[in-house]
């Protein structure tokens, strides 16, 4: 859904007055600044709602193996980049109905294509250098969880591209995610039950030329482990629980990305 917010500048008639026998000065009018073409911009929601998935399937494939990390008894846990990568495909085919090793040949902008090859290569990076992290022998909880994946993936995945993704919610536990006034109002929209489960909503103004996107995020059973009932006790991650249902939203995937 998207927030049109084009800025129209309407130009403004000079009328010069003069004297008799004066001569009048014509004004040049300053043509209006046209905004981003719509092709433009929904090639640019495409792009930027695509990348939100693909962020939220490598976080599921992070929640879906934490039993996995935490197991304290096994050093090697055989995760590697290529079995997150395997496992992220299938979660984001069954997503969004787009093959990640057939990108080439998918109806997508072009963009989206390199944008959804980046954000991939950068996901198998983040697992490849926590490796130490997961196969420590003898330690429970290893505190590699989706948000910490999230947030390394969207910090580096920005530094490359220039495009920002950020993980936000209403009440976040990492200060660095706490949302701007844009996405705490969205926020509170998805908080609502009655808001259409994974609709997006955007917003775009000819000043700035970067299209916002807002993806939401929902609990699941894994989800409920830390941020589950009783709410206000200590989880594993020494956080109090925010009491949160399965399915409930849980946040957003916020993006800001340049509209070409």
């Amino acid at each position: 859904m998207v927030r049109a917010a084009l800025k129209i500048i309407f130009p403004v008639l000079l009328v010069s007055t003069g004297v008799a026998g004066s001569e009048t000065v014509p004004v040049k009018e300053k043509p209006p600044e046209l905004g981003p073409s719509l092709q433009a911009i929904q090639e640019t929601e495409d792009t930027a709602r695509l990348l939100a998935i693909l962020l939220d399937s490598g976080r599921y494939v992070i929640n879906e193996n934490q039993d996995l990390f935490d197991d304290p008894n096994k050093e090697q846990k055989g995760f590697s980049p290529e079995v997150f990568e395997r496992q992220l495909i299938e979660v984001f085919r069954s997503r969004s109905g787009i093959d990640l090793q057939e990108l080439q040949s998918a109806r997508l902008p072009r963009r989206a294509k390199e944008m959804l090859t980046v954000l991939d290569a950068v996901g198998k990076k983040v697992v490849a250098e926590a490796q130490p992290e997961i196969n420590s022998k003898g330690v429970g909880f290893k505190g590699f969880i989706p948000a910490v994946f999230g947030l390394r993936v969207a910090s580096r995945f920005t530094e490359i591209t220039g495009v920002r993704l950020k993980q936000t919610a209403l009440a976040p536990r990492n200060p660095l995610n706490a949302p701007d006034a844009f996405e705490r109002s969205v926020l509170q929209e998805f908080a609502d039950p009655s808001f259409p489960r994974e609709k997006v909503i955007s917003e775009v103004t000819a000043k700035s030329k970067s299209l916002r996107l807002m993806f939401p995020l929902y609990t699941t059973r894994q989800c409920l482990t830390c941020h589950g009932e009783p709410k206000g006790k200590l989880d594993k991650t020494g956080h109090l629980r925010e009491g949160l249902r399965l399915g409930q939203n849980a946040g957003a995937i916020s993006v800001v990305i340049p509209i070409q």
